[in-house]
This record gives C-alpha cells, sequence and structure tokens, in this order.
C-alpha cells in the first residue's frame, strides 16, 4: 500500500518532460484521464457485444461489419487517452487489459470474416461446379457442336477465376486449401478432357474435308484420262490445288493424331501421282493440238509484224496488229501450264512469244511515235501569239496522253528505248513551255485588265468632273478606282517575278491616287455649293421665325419655332466644321454667316425676354381678373378662397417680376404688351396689377373671415346642437368650449369684422352673438 504512491510519483516525474514535450493532443484527445477511462470503458463494452453477435453461425455481414468498426473504435479510444498512460496507475492498467482484449477480438474477429469469405467462396465455387458439369457431359454426345464446345470452355474458365480469387485464403483454412486443390484437379481433367475431344472433332472434320477433295482429284483424274481437252485439265489442276490446300491445313493435326496422319500420307502420295499423270497427259497431247488452236492467230501474228515493218503502216493494219497481239498473248497465257510440263510446247510457246514481242514492240514505239507528234502540234498551238485556253488544256491532254503511254511501253528494251527517252525528253521540255506560255499569257492578260480598269475609271472620272453629277455616279467613279486596287491585287504575283509589270504596278497605283484625289476636290466642290445654299435657306426661315416671335401677339411656341431655326443653324455649322477647312469660299460664306447668326441670337434672345414679360404682366393680370370674377360668383367659400389667393399671386408677380425684368434690360421698357386688346407699356400694366390686388384685398379678407367662421365657431355650435339632442352632453359641452375659443381667436384676429353677420341656423349672427349664445348654452351643462 505505501509503494504504489511511491511508484506513481517516480513515473511520473521519469515521463513527466516527455509528456511535456510532446505535440498537443489531437482534436479527439481525451482530457481527463475520467474521459478517457470512460471512452475506453465504452469501446470495450460495445466491441464486446459486437463479439458476442457474431458469435452465432453464420454470422451477418451487418454484424461483421459492426465488430470490424468496435475494433476501430477501441483502438481509437486508447490512442485519445495515450497521454494519460504514463501519468495515472489505474488507467494505465486499464489500458493493459484493454488492449489484450483488443488483439484477440481483433484475431477472433478476422478469424469469422475469414470463415464467411470461405463459406462464401466455397458456396460460389460449387454453384459454379453444376453448370461445367452438365456441359461437360454434353460434351461426351456423338457431335457436339462449336457452340457447347465455347460453353464448356467458360464454365472451366469462369471456375478457374472463382478458384483464383479464393485462393488467398487457403492460408487461413487448410480444408479450404485441400478443397482449391481439388477444385484444381478438376479444372486440369476437364481442360484435358475439352482439349482432346476438340481434337477428336477438328480430326474427324478435317479427314472428311480430305477425302471429299481427294474424291475429287480422282474423279478429275478419270475424265481427264478419258480425253484431252483444256477445261477438263484445268479441273484436274485445282483439284491437285485443292487437295494440296487441306493437307497443308491439317499439317498441325498429323503431330497429335496418329490416324489421320496416315490419311495425310495418302493424300500426299495421291497429289504427287497426280501430278506424274498430269505431266503424262500433256506429252501425249503433244505440240500439234496447241498448234491446232493458235496456228491461225499466229499466221495473224506474222502478217502484222510484216506490216509493221513498212515505213507508214495504215490504221487499219495498226488496228489488226494490235487485235492479233492480244488473241495470241491471251493464247500464251492459256497454255503456259502445258509449257511447263512438256519441252515441245514450251519451244513452240517461246518461238510464238518472239514473233509477239517484236509486234508489241513496234506497237508500242508507233503510240510512243503517235503521242509525240501530238506533243509536238500541240506545243506548236500554245507557242502562237493568240493562244486560247481550249489550246492550253489541247496541249495539258497530250502531254497526259505522252505520260501514261510511257507507263505502259518496255523502255528497256533497245528497240523502244530510244523513242522512250525522247519521249520523256519531250515530256520535261513541255511541261517547261507550257509553264512559261502559261506565265506569259497570264502576265498579258493581268495587264489588259489593268488597263480596262483603268481606262474605265478615267472615263466616269471625266464625267463627273463636266456636269453637276448625282451621288450615283460620284460612288460608281468611286467603285471604279477601287476596281483597279482589286485587279492590282489579284495580280501581285507578278510584281516580285517581271520587272516591267512592278514599274507599271506602280505607275497605275499613282494614277490611281490622282484620280482619287480628283473625286475628292469635286466632292468637296459639290458639297461646298450644297451646304451654301442649305445654310442660306436656314438663315431666310430662321429670319421669319425671328419675325414672328417678336410680334406682341406672339406664343411661347413662335419662340420655341425660332429658337429651333437657330439651333439648325448651329447644327450646319458644326456638321460642315470640316467642309470650311477644304474650301475657302465656303469657308468666307460661312464666316458672314455666323456674324448674321449672332445677330439673330440677340434678337432671339430679346423676343424670348419680350414674350416672357408679356406673360408675367400682361396675361398674369388678364388671368387674375379671371380668377376675381370666378371667385366673387362662387358659393362655395373654400374655393373662393384660394381663386382670390390664386389672382393676388398673379398679381405680385407681375408687379415684382415684372420690375425686375425691366430693371434687367432697360430695352423691354418700350416693349408694347396687350391689355384687353390695346397696347400698353409695361410700366402702365404693372400699376394697374398693382391697383387690382389693392381692390382685392378686402374680398379676399372677407372670404377668409367667413371661411374661418364656418369652419370654426359655427361648426361647433352646429355640432353642440346635434348632440345635446342625442343627449351626449360631455360631448355637446366640449363643442361649445370649441366654439368659444374659436370666435375669441376669430374677433381678435379679424376685429374689423366682430359685427358682421353671418347665417347661423337660420337667422343671422354676428361673432359676439354665437360666442355669447355657446357660453349661454354650456352653463347649464358645466
Amino acid at each position: 500500500m505505501v509503494r504504489t504512491p511511491v511508484l506513481v510519483l517516480i513515473g511520473f516525474f521519469l515521463f513527466a518532460p516527455v509528456a511535456a514535450s510532446a505535440a498537443p493532443p489531437e482534436a479527439g484527445a481525451a482530457k481527463s484521464v475520467a474521459e478517457a477511462t470512460k471512452r475506453v470503458e465504452s469501446a470495450r463494452a460495445a466491441l464486446a457485444t459486437a463479439v458476442q453477435r457474431i458469435e452465432k453461425d453464420p454470422p451477418s455481414n451487418a454484424d461483421l461489419d459492426a465488430a470490424v468498426a468496435a475494433v476501430e473504435a477501441l483502438k481509437e479510444a486508447l490512442n485519445a487517452g495515450a497521454s494519460f498512460e504514463t501519468a495515472d496507475l489505474d488507467y494505465a492498467r486499464t489500458v493493459l487489459a484493454a488492449r489484450k482484449e483488443l488483439r484477440t477480438r481483433r484475431e477472433y474477429v478476422d478469424e469469422r470474416r475469414a470463415k464467411i469469405h470461405i463459406h462464401e467462396f466455397r458456396r460460389r465455387i460449387d454453384g459454379a461446379l453444376g453448370p461445367l458439369n452438365e456441359r461437360m457431359a454434353k460434351l461426351s454426345e456423338k457431335d457436339p457442336g462449336p457452340k457447347a464446345m465455347d460453353e464448356a470452355r467458360a464454365a472451366v474458365d469462369s471456375l478457374k477465376k472463382l478458384a483464383d480469387e479464393g485462393r488467398p485464403l487457403t492460408k487461413q483454412d487448410p480444408k479450404f486449401a485441400t478443397y482449391i486443390t481439388e477444385i484444381d484437379a478438376t479444372v486440369a481433367r476437364h481442360e484435358k478432357t475439352i482439349d482432346e475431344r476438340w481434337l477428336q472433332l477438328s480430326a474427324q472434320k478435317q479427314r472428311g474435308l480430305l477425302d471429299e477433295s481427294r474424291k475429287a482429284l480422282a474423279t478429275a483424274l478419270t475424265e481427264l484420262d478419258k480425253a484431252w481437252s483444256d477445261e477438263k485439265f484445268g479441273a484436274t489442276d485445282k483439284a491437285v490445288a485443292a487437295l494440296q490446300k487441306q493437307v497443308d491445313e491439317g499439317k498441325p493435326l498429323e503431330e497429335r493424331d496418329r490416324a489421320y496422319r496416315a490419311e495425310a500420307e495418302k493424300a500426299r502420295a495421291e497429289v504427287t501421282q497426280a501430278k506424274r499423270r498430269m505431266e503424262e497427259s500433256v506429252v501425249q497431247a503433244g505440240v500439234s493440238r496447241v498448234k491446232v488452236e493458235m496456228g491461225p492467230a499466229q499466221e495473224e501474228l506474222v502478217a502484222s509484224a510484216k506490216a509493221l515493218r513498212a515505213r507508214k503502216p495504215t490504221q487499219e493494219q495498226l488496228a489488226e496488229a494490235k487485235t492479233a497481239a492480244f488473241v495470241v498473248r491471251k493464247l500464251v497465257e492459256k497454255y503456259e501450264p502445258q509449257a511447263a510440263r512438256s519441252p515441245a510446247i514450251s519451244q513452240y510457246l517461246t518461238e510464238v512469244k518472239n514473233t509477239l514481242v517484236e509486234v508489241e514492240v513496234a506497237l508500242q514505239v508507233r503510240s510512243l511515235d503517235a503521242a509525240r507528234a501530238e506533243v509536238v502540234q500541240a506545243l506548236r498551238n500554245v507557242e502562237k501569239r493568240a493562244v486560247t485556253p481550249e489550246q492550253f488544256e489541247e496541249a495539258k491532254t497530250a502531254l497526259v496522253i505522252l505520260e501514261k503511254t510511257l507507263e505502259t511501253v518496255h523502255a528497256k528494251n533497245p528497240a523502244v528505248s530510244p523513242s522512250a527517252a525522247e519521249a520523256r525528253q519531250l515530256l520535261k521540255d513541255g511541261r517547261a513551255t507550257m509553264e512559261r506560255r502559261r506565265y506569259e499569257v497570264d502576265l498579258q492578260q493581268q495587264r489588259a485588265k489593268v488597263d480596262e480598269a483603268r481606262k474605265n475609271a478615267a472615263a466616269l472620272v471625266t464625267q463627273v468632273q463636266k456636269e453637276k453629277p448625282s451621288e450615283a455616279q460620284l460612288q460608281e467613279a468611286e467603285n471604279a478606282i477601287k476596281q483597279i486596287g482589286v485587279v492590282l491585287e489579284a495580280g501581285a504575283q507578278f510584281v516580285k517575278k517581271d520587272r516591267d509589270y512592278a514599274l507599271y504596278a506602280k505607275e497605275t497605283k499613282e494614277r490611281m491616287a490622282e484620280l482619287s484625289d480628283r473625286v475628292t476636290r469635286r466632292k468637296i466642290v459639290l458639297s461646298a455649293a450644297d451646304a451654301r445654299a442649305q445654310l442660306a435657306e436656314r438663315l431666310a426661315m430662321t429670319k421669319e421665325k425671328l419675325e414672328s416671335a417678336k410680334l406682341i401677339s406672339s406664343t411661347d411656341s413662335d419662340v420655341e419655332t425660332a429658337s429651333k431655326g437657330v439651333d439648325e443653324v448651329m447644327q450646319i455649322f458644326e456638321t460642315r466644321a470640316e467642309l470650311e477647312q477644304q474650301d475657302a469660299g465656303y469657308a468666307a460664306y460661312a464666316e458672314r454667316a455666323r456674324a448674321e447668326l449672332l445677330k439673330m441670337v440677340e434678337a432671339l434672345e430679346f423676343a424670348r425676354q419680350a414674350r416672357e414679360l408679356r406673360k408675367t404682366t400682361g396675361e398674369a393680370l388678364a388671368a387674375a381678373g379671371v380668377a376675381s370674377e370666378s371667385a366673387a360668383a362662387s358659393s362655395d367659400l373654400r374655393k373662393r378662397k384660394q381663386l382670390y389667393a390664386s389672382a393676388l399671386e398673379k398679381l405680385k408677380a407681375c408687379q415684382e417680376e415684372g420690375a425686375r425684368m425691366v430693371k434687367g434690360n432697360a430695352s423691354l421698357a418700350t416693349v408694347d404688351v396687350l391689355v384687353g386688346g390695346i397696347p400698353t407699356r409695361p410700366q402702365d400694366v404693372m400699376a394697374q396689377c398693382a391697383q387690382k390686388a389693392e381692390t382685392l384685398q378686402e374680398p379676399q379678407k372677407r372670404a377668409d373671415v367667413q371661411l374661418r367662421f364656418h369652419d370654426g365657431p359655427k361648426k361647433a355650435y352646429d355640432s353642440a346642437k346635434a348632440l345635446l339632442s342625442k343627449g351626449r352632453k360631455s360631448e355637446a359641452l366640449a363643442q361649445l368650449n370649441d366654439c368659444v375659443a374659436e370666435g375669441r381667436i376669430l374677433e381678435n384676429r379679424y376685429p374689423d369684422f366682430k359685427e358682421q353677420k353671418f347665417d347661423v341656423g337660420g337667422t343671422s349672427m354676428s361673432v359676439i352673438e354665437l360666442i355669447q349664445a355657446c357660453v349661454k348654452e354650456r352653463k347649464p351643462l358645466q
């Protein structure tokens, strides 16, 4: 009991520096020994429960996964409290027991998982064995098809793949290892069976094909022995080739199947014997038979050779020679197989070939000469001064024909090689001539196009200089000048290749610039004339509008119209500013027009001020008169008050604003203002406004008193009467108090009107009388 605290203290002092120097705990680390102990115990309990669940047979996958998760949870709980293992002895003992439990539990969980996987693999392998056995049974049938063979092999491969997947588990279970070994033996046995069955079927099939080919060869030999013919000889030759092909294709089976090897040896012997019999048949037929079929064609060929030796054979003779050579060539090819077996036929065919080669060579030389003659004539046409595109195409076609003809001849033949060499040189020279003449013609045509474009542009530019052209004509001239540039751009490649054309193109561009300048100057002159006319027209129209704005009867619309006219003239100056720099005549005219415009601007400003003065004085006086008359005629007190206030406001503006405007511009004092259709000076109008305002003071005040009396004490008195009739005394008392208060205010504000009588409930009362009536009514209620 005494030693335990001492050991704890020693452990603490030994490991305290290590703990102090260690890295800070992770986010999941326990914060105290109690928390760490609680987490470990909780994880141990969870692991025990999870292990108990997997003890049943068979455990579910979910329980196995839960057991693995519980193992990991215990491991994490131990790691979370690792820092307290050296600081607390009780916790260290708990951790020690937990680690032992973790190891044993983990081993048990891994073992249970392995057994489950082994059980699952055995189930899957057993499930694959059934279909495999069925497919292997089908192979033992008399004539299984390729599909049955493929299905059996696929089933074996599938079983082998499953065994390979489960092989790592054999280390954990000896019984399962023995089971996998048995499966491997089964797979090997079935593979061997499949291979043997495949060999058996292949040999059987190949033996059948071999028998068919042997029978076909025997039949062909029998027919050939009866009577000779090219067709029978050819059929026999094909039968020999077919049998040899079957023997070659079955060569791999001979090493694995003794019975088939014996059949193949017999077939080889039959092929050798058949070839010998065919050679004997050819010898027996002899060369006489070949001469019988080839003799007439040979005679035609000899005659053609004699005709070709002439200096100038006719076209009919050339055609007959070609036909005879074609027929003899086909017959030679036909009897080539017999010639390989008969020296006599071979010697005869050699003689025929010599004549055939002579004729073919002569025809080739003639065809080369004809093709060369066509090329020479076509090149002569191309060298002419006025060559056409059709002649270029003819020369091109002639060169192609000569090239194709060269490809068909035997250029290495001594009789043909000189003509072939001349043809090749002609091809080379002809292509060079074509390229040179094409360039010369293209250059000539390019200069002609440029000349045409220049001529057209010069004519159009001259036309726009003589008379006043339309916009379309000017545009047409500009387009024609641009067209020169387009044509020059199309021949840009000639600038680098031909020095004379380069100088010509440079001179043409200078001519383009000159024509463009002429068109531009013409457009400036025309624009200046149009601008002067437009400016003069706008100035005249603006003057007329200003005269209308100056009239005594002018309106705001007249002034606005004159203002827009001035703005339009200014806009013309702005839009044609660049034209002033381009045309001196227009610049001088524009300067004079600006001086005139300045005067118009001053006149417009005076007209605008005069108009504003007339509105402020004469029109305001008229409007005030209308408002006062309407006020006097109105029975609505509120509207009457508003109309009087509006009239007085207009009259005040007439006096004050009119005086300010005249003071700001003394010239306005001489402006006439219409008052009742009579021209009147502004000062007189402002005097009338003052007089009118003075006359309206009394009616305006009377209307204000009447409205206040009606909305104040009278309204309160009428409300009190209505409330009293309903027995609502307290509310009626409040209204009577308001009647007295409003009446006193009205009496003090307008003492001149305190004796004036007003209509109250069908009787006439003054303000004082109404106040007394309200006081009398409220006494009983107080």
